[in-house]
């Protein structure tokens, strides 16, 4: 297995960062032609999807949505950011998806999304083959 690492900036507490040009240079860079990648970001109020890359409005409006989501409960945990660790454990930290070529087989509307929760930070991003 080989591995690296990028790194994201996000500039708002919750944002959607379209990266599917780095995860791709991340493959090529690893000399990747065909296979199944998983892609992980090692924080636990951050996530990574796949969704719509052409119309900015949906990642507006996702995260809209990702904040309507958040229940009505009185968090304990000190940091304030409970609600950030909830959304990444419903999305998810990691994703597993083929690539052919040296790119990501994607859907014609597809994109890969890193999705901030606490920001605004500096994160990680892994690719793996």
């Amino acid at each position: 297995m080989r591995e690296t690492t990028f790194r994201v900036r996000t500039a708002e507490r919750e944002q959607i960062l379209l990266i599917t040009s780095e995860v791709n240079a991340a493959l090529a860079e690893l000399g990747a032609d065909d296979g199944i990648c998983t892609i992980i970001v090692p924080h636990t109020t951050c996530a990574i999807s796949v969704n719509e890359d052409a119309d900015p409005d949906v990642r507006t409006d996702l995260v809209k949505a990702l904040r309507a989501l958040v229940p009505n409960v009185k968090f304990d945990h000190g940091e304030g950011n409970s609600d950030a660790h909830f959304l990444s454990m419903l999305i998810g930290c990691s994703l597993t998806w083929p690539y052919q070529r040296g790119k990501l087989a994607l859907g014609r509307w597809q994109g890969v999304y890193f999705i901030e929760l606490d920001g605004p930070r500096e994160r990680n991003v892994r690719v793996y083959v």
